[in-house]
This record gives C-alpha cells, structure tokens and sequence, in this order.
C-alpha cells in the first residue's frame, strides 16, 4: 500500500509522523512519502525535498511565491510516479489546496485538520466538495459545518493528545517560574518575543520568578539570546517542553496548538499573537472570528486572556499577578481546562484515524 502525506508547517510534521508511526504498525507492505519535515523524516517517510517551510502571514507567503510553485510542479511529479493508494494533506491550505485542484480528482483523498473556513474564507469548502472524498476535521464544532454541506467527514478528537508526553519531574524551586513559549516559526520570535521581555521586565518588582524560556533549534536560541541581551531579566533556556510547561507556575504563549498542550497539563496561560502591520490589517479585513486560541475556539468562551497586537502591558501584568494568585481567572481557566479535555477525545487518535483510512481503502 502507497500513502502520499502531505505536511507543511511545524505542527503538520509532528502529526504527520504520528500517522507514519501508526500506518506501519497496522501493515507492514506500506510505503510512505510526502512533504514535511524531521519528525516525519524520523518515521522513515521518503520526503519531498525542498519544502518551502509554513512561512506566517500573507507577506511570508509572498516572500516565497515561486519557491512554492516549482515546488508544486516536483511534487506532482512525485505522486503522478509513484500513483498512491492514498493521499492525506495536513492542514497547510494555501498549498494544499492548491495541489488538490491540480490533481483533478485522480486518487483518494483526506484533508486531515481541514482549512479554518469557519474564520475566514468560507468560499474553500467549494473546493473541498468538489476534490476531497473525506474531511478529518479537530475540532468537534467542525462536524456541523461538514454535515450541512453534505461533505462525508468524521471527528476522532484532537491528536494533541497523542503528542503530550508528561514530564513527571517535579524541580525543589524558591519563587516562581514563568514559561515562555514563543511560537515555532522565526517570525513569531520576532514579533512576539520583545513583547513577553517587557512584560517580564514589568514583573520584576511584583514577585520572584525565574524566566524559562522554550527553543526549538539552534536558530531560535539565537533569537532570544540577542533579544535579551540590552535587557536585565536573567533567563534559561529549555529544550524539553513538556519539562517547562510543567513546572511553570505561569505561561506566556504565542497563538497555536501549543496552548492545546499546555491546558491539557492545567497549567494557566496568558496567549499573545503579533505580526507585521500588514499582516495584522490583513486579517482584520478577512478573519471573522473574535478569539484566537484554540483553547477559547474549543469552549466558544475566553477562559485564557488574549493580546494581539498592541495592548497595555499592565493588563498583562494585573492578570499574570491573577493567575500567581489563583484568583478569578486561574479558577475560570482550571475549570475550562476540565470541559476542553473531554471534548479533546480519549487518545489513541492517531491510531484510529490510521485504521479509519485503511479500512476504507478496502472499500
């Protein structure tokens, strides 16, 4: 059996991979190629190379425009070679989407974490109707949305599930620990990582804390370390995630699958999103809904404190001192953690999903 997976941006690969590893526990005559990065690498996935990497915001897309392009033509080249049973596109729809209309309908399809068409351009759906045999969706209010337009999709809950990994090592600390998590695209760094040093610089007189602060690659520690380094707030950079969200007595996070994560391990949050002036007056114009974290977007209620782009930084503050003190907002939030966990799903998503596509391909 040929699967075709095709990923793009940083969580797209990490789910990828968790398909991978699956598949081949459930057959072992499966070859696996596609697109994305080092953890579907890991897998064994014969990967496309050349992938443009999810650039964010419409101008990081623009930068990129004909990198995406001929990378487009190679790998239709790729699936028109190897003609697979299956292919599964991940997120990722100002590529995927695309290729999907090149394909013409010649292979069977899953858009495993379907285009966000409830937020913003809904005239998508015409194109997954038309192209795709079954919709994956994440998030369960998806469902209804699939249904009314008569697009055969199921919900096996979210596979955030799959990735957390407890740490279980508990650190004998004086004060507190603030957790930084500032987003896994460069430009997320950039625009967001100032922000949380003058929040954090703002704290300095509230309470004792340490600052840790989380690094995906050489790249980004090289980011934040020339960010702090004009300020005075000592910091430690850490590697294992897991590791910082649970021992954090407080997290500032950038917008993303993350603060899935870091609610799922009831740990309070504060969520943050900053992008170029152009970028932010794009999706003013074009995006619909009013709340940005997948945590909020799961409840249809605002549980974690969101800023985007400019706000007062003593608000972040009065409710950072909020959370430390386990006042209204930490209360509301734990109790909002409790309802999002049971909407998440039991586990095992991956592998169900995985048994899902083979069991259809059969039909």
């Amino acid at each position: 059996m040929k699967i075709c997976i095709l990923a793009g941006e940083k969580s797209g690969d990490n789910y990828g991979a968790l398909l991978s590893r699956n598949f081949k526990k459930q057959r072992e005559d499966i070859f696996i190629f596609g697109t994305g990065g080092e953890e579907m690498e890991k897998e064994g996935v014969n990967l496309i190379t050349g992938m443009p990497f999810g650039e964010m915001g419409f101008s990081g897309v623009l930068k990129k425009i004909f990198s995406y392009i001929t990378f487009m033509k190679k790998v239709i080249e790729k699936i028109e070679k190897e003609k697979p049973d299956v292919i599964i596109f991940i997120d990722n729809p100002g590529f995927n989407l695309e290729l999907l209309k090149r394909l013409k309908k010649k292979y069977r399809t899953f858009y495993y974490i379907p285009p966000k068409i409830w937020a913003h351009n809904y005239r998508r759906v015409k194109v997954l109707k038309k192209y795709i045999n079954f919709v994956i969706p994440v998030f369960p209010f998806e469902v209804d949305i699939y249904e009314r337009e008569n697009i055969s999709c199921v919900y096996f809950g979210h596979p955030v599930v799959d990735l957390i990994k407890k740490d279980g090592r508990k650190l004998k600390k004086e004060g507190y620990i603030i957790g930084v998590l500032p987003g896994s695209r460069k430009e997320e760094l950039i625009y967001n990582l100032p922000l949380m040093k003058k929040i954090i610089e703002n704290l300095k007189n509230e309470f004792n804390f340490k600052v840790w602060i989380s690094a995906v690659n050489e790249e980004f520690k090289g980011i934040i370390k020339k960010t702090f380094k004009a300020g005075k707030v000592e910091y430690e950079i850490e590697e294992d995630l897991y590791f910082l969200i649970e021992n954090s007595d407080v997290i500032l996070a950038v917008s993303g699958t993350v603060n899935l994560e870091v609610a799922y391990l009831k740990k309070p949050m504060i969520v943050f999103y900053k992008t170029s002036f152009l970028n932010y007056l794009l999706c003013r114009l074009i995006v619909k809904v009013k709340l940005i974290s997948p945590v909020n977007l799961i409840l249809n209620e605002k549980i974690v404190p969101e800023y985007i782009q400019n706000f007062n930084i003593k608000d972040v503050v009065n409710d950072i001192i909020n959370l430390i003190r386990k006042d209204d907002i930490y209360r509301k939030q734990m109790e909002g953690y409790e309802k999002m966990i049971k909407l998440l799903g039991e586990g095992n998503v991956s592998e169900r999903i995985c048994r899902f596509i083979i069991q259809g391909d059969k039909n």
